[in-house]
């Protein structure tokens, strides 16, 4: 009887913790999704957005307050918590 209730217990903390380990802090997004959702397409780094404002996907980043990695071309930008 005792091990049925360690195991009733494990279950019940790992259910309880799942929710909270996906839980994250930053977002990760892509700089060419972030561009195309802006209206522009992405090729060699640019943004282009059709206009002769083009930006860096650093500087697409930094403009939504993310931190840019050019090894991953990816930018990490503070949740909602």
């Amino acid at each position: 009887m005792g091990s049925r209730k360690m195991l009733m217990t494990t279950a019940m903390v790992a259910l309880l913790a799942l929710p909270l380990a996906a839980c994250s802090s930053t977002i990760k997004k892509s700089s060419s999704s972030l561009c195309t959702a802006a209206g522009g397409t992405y090729s060699g780094n640019t943004c282009n957005p059709g206009t002769p404002n083009q930006k860096t996907a650093m500087q697409m980043c930094q403009g939504h307050g993310g931190v840019y990695d050019s090894v991953l071309d990816l930018c990490e930008m503070p949740g909602d918590k």
